[in-house]
């Protein structure tokens, strides 16, 4: 009789978990869809981290801004945070290093020792012994920063934990480029909202401008430009201040 076939066998460890890591996604699941802020649906993700990751003692996540600058988001603590910024004012360490290369780092005090010796005395002294932390992509492949945990144990993190992280560093880095995408957007809608304004006072003074000396709104808007020139003011302020003048106030 043939053998019937199975599916991939999970180390031991991975089985042992299994039902944590049902119940972590389901909840991962139920997070993604509900409509929060960034740092909300973060502190969130962090949270589940540690529930899955037992080894973890503490986590933030870094955020890159367009020029590279980094800046925590959330953290499980006001140490982590402090921890961070002196990461941040060294210029290099795990998190940095991770988020940089796009990549993951899976470190035990001697190794960090030797690649990151001031950021690891700080760590130490915190009590932080080993430190696991995944580079944030987003969809056009550029990095948006780092997901960052540190454990008190000398091996807190394992070749396990390591896949684990990926489950939510790829959530993270969909929620920090949904931000941007929103800002971006947010920016967009309040440049062209200030440009409306501008051309509506602008209209207003045109009009002011056509009801005193007769011309055409062509030649109104030629006489509000030169003015404009002659006394050196940008063309929406002479506008406001004639629109003003008249006895009403302009629209914005």
């Amino acid at each position: 009789m043939a053998e019937l076939e199975t599916g991939p066998v999970l180390p031991e460890s991975a089985n042992e978990r299994f039902g944590d890591i049902v119940a972590v996604l389901g909840e991962l699941t139920r997070v993604l869809a509900q409509e929060e802020d960034m740092s909300t649906t973060l502190q969130r993700i962090l949270e589940l981290t540690l529930r899955l990751i037992p080894g973890c003692h503490a986590a933030s996540v870094t955020l890159l801004d367009d020029a590279g600058k980094p800046a925590t988001a959330v953290a499980t603590s006001d140490e982590i945070y402090r921890l961070d910024q002196e990461q941040y004012d060294l210029g290099d360490g795990p998190c940095l290093d991770a988020a940089r290369r796009r990549s993951t780092n899976r470190c035990r005090l001697g190794e960090a020792e030797q690649n990151w010796p001031e950021f690891t005395a700080t760590a130490k002294r915190m009590g932080l012994r080993s430190y696991l932390s995944a580079g944030l992509i987003s969809e056009d492949g550029r990095p948006v920063g780092a997901l960052n945990l540190s454990s008190r144990d000398d091996d807190g993190f394992d070749a396990l934990d390591e896949a684990f992280i990926a489950l939510f560093a790829l959530p993270a880095a969909a929620v920090i480029t949904g931000r941007d995408r929103y800002q971006r957007t947010a920016e967009l809608a309040a440049q062209m909202e200030a440009a409306l304004a501008s051309r509506a006072v602008i209209d207003q003074a045109i009009g002011i401008i056509m009801a005193q000396s007769g011309c055409d709104a062509a030649e109104a808007f030629q006489r509000l430009r030169r003015s404009s020139n002659n006394q050196n003011v940008k063309l929406r302020d002479l506008a406001e201040r004639i629109v003003t003048q008249v006895g009403g106030q302009a629209e914005r």
